[in-house]
């Protein structure tokens, strides 16, 4: 387990808290809307990740480090179960925290979720890193961050995002990135088939391993969601059309809605009547 704590908002209570993990070499600050929209009956935890954000390195840039850091910090606020809600590369990190702590989640939320690897993981992986090589860490993410927003994209979200590239450790990410893919291929569809709680996933965009994105409409799937629907017992799918990567930041009351509705079953489901309040806690 690692020793440093990681940067996180803390506030709000209620009695399902509500856990929020972002995506590949962003930050907390990408769940304001659902720290302001949802700690009103809920408290909510935003964590930055190992990294990421304001949190330091970990020896090991790896999703399986990354779970263990978060599950660390959960453990230290005392937070033995929750509502964990995971963005892009955060799907797949609180997919890890479950399969390392399997009663640590009353559910999972899912949002734009997506594979970056074939099931050739050797092949995956040195594709991944001769792209890099190619254009240089720098040109990666600059073209990652590109193919995050569609044409309906607000101006002020796409601007808040890119502001976000400048703070980026781009050593940490170029050691995280092949991890990202190798999970992806050797380890995601074994974790979901143990995932024994119930699911929402939110889902605005597809994603191909050329990392090519595109918006979807209601009605239509990708293979993330359906390997998430053929894994998982219980999964609920909500597709937020007409925006791109950041549904979270682009249609934050959709986002909002959905996740306080399934909470609301959830809560239903499990019993949960234990109150959790820590409000207004920075670190």
């Amino acid at each position: 387990m690692p020793d440093s704590e990681l940067n996180l908002v803390d506030c709000g209570e209620g009695e399902l808290p509500i856990v929020l993990i972002h995506g590949f070499t962003c930050d907390l600050s990408n769940w304001k809307e659902q720290l302001s929209g949802l700690s009103g009956s809920h408290r909510c935890v935003a964590i930055d990740l190992p990294g990421h954000g304001a949190s330091g390195d970990s020896p090991d840039a790896t999703i399986e480090a990354l779970a263990a850091a978060a599950n660390d910090t959960l453990d230290k606020l005392g937070l033995n179960q929750v509502l964990l809600v995971g963005h892009s590369m955060g799907c797949r990190v609180i997919s890890e925290m479950v399969s390392q702590s399997p009663d640590r989640a009353y559910g999972l939320v899912y949002v734009d979720g997506s594979f970056v690897a074939s099931r050739d993981v050797d092949a995956s992986v040195k594709k991944a890193m001769e792209k890099i090589d190619a254009f240089g860490m720098g040109s990666f993410i600059e073209a990652l961050y590109e193919g995050f927003f569609v044409e309906g994209t607000p101006a002020t979200v796409r601007e808040y995002i890119l502001a976000g590239e400048s703070r980026i450790r781009m050593d940490f990410a170029k050691k995280l990135w092949p991890s990202v893919v190798r999970w992806d291929g050797s380890r995601s569809r074994a974790v979901l088939a143990n995932i024994d709680v119930p699911v929402l996933v939110i889902q605005s965009t597809t994603l191909d391993t050329d990392l090519n994105r595109a918006s979807i409409s209601a009605g239509e799937s990708t293979p993330w969601v359906d390997a998430v629907s053929q894994a998982v017992n219980d999964v609920t799918v909500t597709v937020i059309e007409g925006v791109g990567h950041f549904p979270m930041l682009e249609a934050p009351q959709q986002t909002n809605d959905a996740i306080l509705g399934f909470a609301r079953r959830i809560k239903e489901r499990a019993g949960v009547g234990q109150s959790t309040r820590r409000p207004g806690d920075t670190r």
